[in-house]
């Protein structure tokens, strides 16, 4: 009896030490094997959404989207960083600034879909070929970016938005060729966009307040910064993209309208021809015309100040334009009024530094276009009013 029962008890004691070796293999082995099966049963389909341009000032760029529809889990999610909160306390101000925080945010396919229908803003869709293990850590990267910790980050318009945070994922999640799309420089991509959907007085302001910094050619990694852009970029990659989707809602086509080249031509011939008229009426226009202009180049001249020296927009940093479009027009003005001597002295200032910075101007690492240029020329034939202002001092 006694054998009988040592044999039983080193069966059990065996066996425990079965269970417990089994159950220690096995928690090892448990999130190695989780992982494999939540890659392998899981159905996911990743798209790049692309959008057009809409009415808004901050939809003309486009837009740019992720959808992630998961089969498994019946879901059909598009994430959006994009996303901006216009009550936030002083959003002009920090907007201006350059310390506004956009975030990311999630909607439905659906719902998303149905507010560019809304607006006629047409949605063009890459779906993605990835791997099953690149889809499932993308798609946890974006979850954690969902976390409130993690959803929000300042924008910058050329290094940081909407469209580079998905660019980076691409580049982080995706076997991408990184072909160049032929881009010469980030101004001529940003002042275009509003020409082209007829707001061609926003692409000049936007023209006059970047800097030389925007005049940087970007890297391989940097120039799919736009909506439109990051669209060529996939285009190129064929061997990654499975379908192409064109969902049109018949968007109106943008009223073009006049180029401002040609009303500001047409503003100087005017300016030229009641300056030179020597009547009661024509002086009289030509001085309202000298305070206005003065006044609207004070005014640009402070925004070109602020948005270069202390915004955090980047591409607003070394702006040359400053040189010659600043905010001493508006001390012009009551000196206009004050004394004639000194308001040509203003004018020979003004003037000399101006044609200094036309001739030099091939050398500065700052483009300027035409009309730009014929915003100088303007420019110019007010401070040329002011020095002749000055000369007829002796008639005071």
């Amino acid at each position: 009896m006694k054998m009988i029962g040592s044999s039983i008890t080193r069966n059990i004691f065996s066996t425990k030490i079965i269970l417990v070796l089994l159950f220690i293999v096995g928690s090892i082995n448990y999130p190695l094997t989780y992982a494999q099966d939540s890659i392998q049963n899981t159905k996911l389909r990743f798209s790049l959404i692309t959008c057009d341009a809409g009415d808004d000032l901050y939809t003309i760029w486009g837009h740019t989207a992720i959808r992630v529809t998961d089969s498994v889990q019946q879901t059909d999610i598009v994430y959006n960083f994009g996303s901006f909160d216009f009550s936030t306390p002083n959003f002009i101000a920090k907007f201006m600034r350059g310390d506004l925080n956009y975030f990311i945010s999630s909607a439905s396919y659906p719902n998303f879909l149905y507010e560019y229908q809304y607006f006629g803003r047409d949605v063009h869709e890459q779906e993605l070929k990835l791997t099953p293990s690149e889809k499932v850590k993308w798609q946890q990267a974006l979850q954690a970016n969902m976390l409130p910790a993690n959803k929000f980050y300042q924008y910058n318009f050329i290094r940081d938005n909407c469209t580079t945070r998905i660019k980076d994922g691409l580049l982080k999640h995706a076997p991408i060729n990184n072909y160049s799309i032929g881009i010469h420089s980030y101004r001529e991509e940003v002042v275009s966009a509003p020409y082209q959907n007829g707001l061609g007085w926003v692409g000049l302001g936007i023209d006059l307040l970047l800097g030389a910094v925007a005049d940087q050619k970007p890297n391989l990694t940097q120039e799919a910064f736009l909506p439109a852009l990051l669209y060529k970029k996939m285009a190129l990659n064929p061997q990654l993209i499975i379908a192409t989707k064109d969902i049109q809602f018949h968007s109106k086509p943008a009223e073009k309208g006049w180029a401002p080249i040609y009303i500001l031509i047409g503003i100087l011939l005017l300016y030229v021809f009641v300056a030179n008229w020597n009547t009661l009426i024509t002086q009289r226009i030509a001085r309202i015309m000298d305070i206005s202009l003065l006044l609207l180049l004070g005014i640009g001249g402070g925004l070109v100040l602020y948005m270069s020296q202390f915004s955090l927009h980047s591409a607003c940093h070394e702006n040359y334009n400053l040189i010659w479009l600043h905010p001493l027009y508006l001390v012009a003005i009551p000196i206009y009024f004050i004394s004639r001597k000194w308001t040509g002295y203003l004018g020979y200032l003004f003037f000399t530094i101006t044609i200094l910075m036309m001739v030099v101007s091939h050398w500065i690492p700052q483009h300027f276009s035409n009309s730009v240029m014929t915003v100088m020329v303007i420019t110019l034939f007010v401070q040329y009013r002011l020095i002749i202002r000055g000369k007829t001092a002796q008639y005071q």
